[in-house]
């Protein structure tokens, strides 16, 4: 498991984190964008599976992940003009088969020890799946034809939530229910939906993949 842990943590910093308004916009229209973006993730594959034992065979999955990463996001920009490629249901289906490349890559894989602590992995894993991926998909939900526009508010909101959770359950349900009151009437509707979603995926990611 800690090798999909760090596998799926260089997946989503890279995928997210250091993909700007810019690339994403563009790496549908713009092969050399893709190519740029496409680099980030192999890097950040790199510096978050990084370990005293990284080897040949290390290289070789973050090379695999890479070009699967490639090949799935290259079926995505040659069909930019398709509906369904833009659609909330595509979006799902785009990120999942990213983390079936990354399952299958960890099974093949000889790593066993990373310089990033594993429980630290999990919490930065949830952090980023909660302000990004949940605030993206829920958003595609509500506003399909609209640009994305990144929500800071709803970033912190989301991605505190596994910091508190590490405390304990009482500072956690204190959070949630002091969080839950501030969104439900100073956030959007998709902000709702997706704070709420994120209070179950934290506690979905501490529990399983500790």
């Amino acid at each position: 498991m800690d090798r999909f842990i760090h596998l799926f943590l260089g997946h989503l910093v890279g995928d997210y984190v250091l993909q700007n308004k810019f690339i994403a916009s563009h790496k549908q229209k713009n092969l050399k964008v893709l190519l740029i973006h496409i680099i980030l993730i192999f890097f950040s594959q790199v510096a978050f599976f990084a370990g005293k034992d990284f080897n040949i065979n290390s290289i070789y999955i973050i090379s695999f992940v890479t070009l699967a990463h490639f090949f799935i996001d290259f079926v995505k920009y040659k069909n930019n003009d398709k509906t369904f490629f833009k659609s909330p249901k595509y979006y799902l289906i785009d990120q999942l088969m990213h983390i079936l490349v990354l399952f299958i890559a960890s099974i093949f894989s000889t790593q066993t020890f990373f310089y990033i602590p594993d429980k630290l992995a999990v919490i930065l894993i949830s952090v980023i799946f909660n302000a990004y991926f949940l605030g993206i998909y829920t958003f595609i939900l509500k506003n399909n034809v609209k640009e994305y526009k990144r929500d800071i508010v709803g970033y912190i909101v989301r991605g505190l939530c596994p910091v508190f959770y590490i405390f304990g359950p009482i500072v956690y349900s204190v959070y949630t229910l002091l969080t839950g009151f501030f969104s439900l009437y100073f956030l959007k509707s998709y902000q709702v939906i997706s704070w709420a979603l994120s209070i179950i995926s934290t506690i979905i990611f501490l529990e399983v993949l500790l």
